[in-house]
């Protein structure tokens, strides 16, 4: 290298740098001056002095600055990650309970689209939440409440649901979802039925016998869940429905068993009615013999008279056409009225009457009351042999808790303070044939007769206890019956008490309180059994 060579390839803002030999010079130009220079010398080594301690500065600034970046690019990220993570956490709650509250903003403006996105998912879920459970609601609540008994069944034959109606019809225990409607269901043709609906079949509607009650069953394979899907036994399952039909064909007897009756009991005294009148009109009868006929006509056409007015009582009644007008009675003027018919025919036969009932004051209808004692009269005497009693007696009815003994009203310490609530016991009891024990439970059916030869020969329709069953219960009561043969019948029915104590007029009092009844066009139904 030359002694005086000189680089000159640094300029600055209008200076020169150049390098002679160990010296650094330094010129300056000044614009306007021409060959004006201005010169300094720096030792070499105090510039590369210089320039290490600037290169090892800017390597540390350079270290320092990695460092820092690191250290904030690390807090960044895991503010970030845990932004997300709890974001993340937010959404599997969500999923898990779709009503929880909606995910709140992360801190970090890129994140907000985001959670306001999850927001409106979650409201969406909680909406759709909110109405699924509302239709599972109202669903569980609907098989709840039908009458019909609903059995679904799932793979395999497992019980998936069962409302209480085909619990009771099918006597499954309360644990029965889950398990195998094969070992809860003994009936053979019921299991068949049920194994057909979960191969795919449907079978036709079978009513069957379930202990004592008839059903009918129907029963129908699930489709697959989705169309095209395969038809396995592990995707099928099945539903049956449970229709009980005890009362319906229970009614169907009732009615063909009705029309029998009826037919029966007007054909035998129109058959009468027409053979003594075709007689009368075809041969030449004696007067007496003609009179004896027209009497025996004149019985049978009562007769169907009776029969028709109590079947139109029960109708009136059964309609909810009559309704009674409840007024406080003496409930032994009202037997004493409704006796007066029956003196003569008790005295022919030598039956004795009775009433202990004192005091006693019952809410009834009037009308009504007369016809329920006038029924049981009727048949008492029918049954009661010569020399007989027959007794009524109305006392306080006992509570429904405490099976005490009746007690006169006559015995009483004290007189009965009827509350609203207070039901008074009245009786009818007689020293007759009895009946039957096992006559006793359908004594109050219409046309059942205990001894129907007897009845009939003495005018009977086999509807007066009938009647008696309706009335009482129109007015708020019930009726029972007891009887041993041999040992006479008792038929004890109840009324509510009357609210205040008798007045001073007695039985005159009772006629003026019914009065406005019967001017009201409420007419009771009258007629015998």
């Amino acid at each position: 290298m030359s002694a005086r060579l000189r680089l000159r390839w640094l300029i600055i803002a209008g200076f020169c740098v150049s390098t002679a030999g160990a010296a650094l010079v330094l010129y300056l130009r000044i614009p306007g001056v021409v060959r004006g220079r201005l010169e300094g010398r720096v030792p070499a080594a105090d510039v590369e002095a210089t320039v290490d301690a600037v290169r090892l500065n800017t390597l540390l600034a350079a270290a320092l600055g990695l460092v820092l970046a690191w250290i904030l690019a690390s807090w960044l990220t895991g503010t970030l990650a845990a932004a997300l993570a709890r974001l993340r956490a937010e959404l599997l709650r969500l999923g898990r309970e779709p009503t929880a509250s909606a995910p709140a903003p992360q801190g970090f403006r890129e994140l907000e689209p985001v959670a306001a996105a999850a927001t409106r998912v979650a409201v969406e879920l909680a909406q759709r939440a909110q109405h699924a459970a509302r239709e599972r609601d109202d669903l569980a609540l609907l098989l709840d409440s039908v009458t019909d008994g609903i059995l679904q069944l799932g793979a395999g034959g497992r019980i998936v649901r069962v409302n209480p109606a085909a619990r009771r019809l099918l006597g499954l225990p309360a644990d029965a979802e889950g398990k195998p409607i094969g070992s809860l269901v003994r009936h053979v043709e019921l299991r068949e039925m049920l194994t057909e609906a979960l191969a795919g079949g449907a079978s036709e509607p079978t009513e069957i016998s379930l202990d004592s009650r008839r059903v009918l069953v129907i029963a129908r394979g699930i489709p697959a869940a989705y169309e095209g899907a395969a038809t396995t036994e592990a995707q099928r399952g099945a539903v049956a429905v449970f229709v009980d039909l005890t009362e319906v064909r229970r009614l169907e007897t009732v009615r063909r068993d009705f029309v029998a009756n009826v037919s029966h009991e007007l054909k035998t005294p129109l058959t009468s009615i027409c053979g003594y009148a075709e007689t009368l009109l075809a041969d030449d009868v004696p007067a007496e013999t003609q009179r004896n006929f027209l009497e025996t006509i004149a019985r049978n056409a009562a007769r169907l008279q009776r029969i028709v007015d109590d079947l139109l009582d029960l109708s009136r009644i059964e309609s909810g056409g009559w309704r009674p007008m409840l007024v406080p009675l003496d409930a032994a003027a009202a037997a004493y009225d409704a006796w007066a018919p029956f003196v003569e025919r008790a005295s022919t036969q030598s039956v004795r009457f009775d009433v202990a009932a004192d005091g006693v004051r019952v809410l009834a209808d009037a009308d009504a009351l007369r016809q329920v004692f006038s029924n049981l009269f009727d048949n008492a005497l029918r049954y009661t042999p010569a020399g007989g009693r027959i007794e009524v007696r109305a006392v306080p009815a006992p509570p429904a808790d405490q099976d005490a003994p009746l007690v006169l009203a006559s015995d009483a310490a004290a007189p009965h303070q009827a509350g609203e609530s207070a039901r008074v016991a009245i009786e009818v009891r007689d020293t007759g044939a009895g009946i039957p024990s096992d006559a006793l439970p359908r004594i109050f059916e219409r046309f059942y007769r205990v001894d129907p030869a007897r009845s009939r020969a003495e005018g009977g329709t086999g509807l007066g206890l009938s009647i008696v069953k309706h009335l009482v219960e129109r007015m708020g009561g019930d009726v029972t019956a007891e009887s041993a043969l041999g040992k006479g019948t008792t038929i004890r029915f109840t009324l509510p008490a009357a609210p205040v104590p008798a007045p001073a007029g007695g039985a005159d009092g009772d006629a003026a309180a019914t009065t406005p009844a019967a001017a009201a066009g409420n007419p009771t139904p009258t007629g015998g059994g």
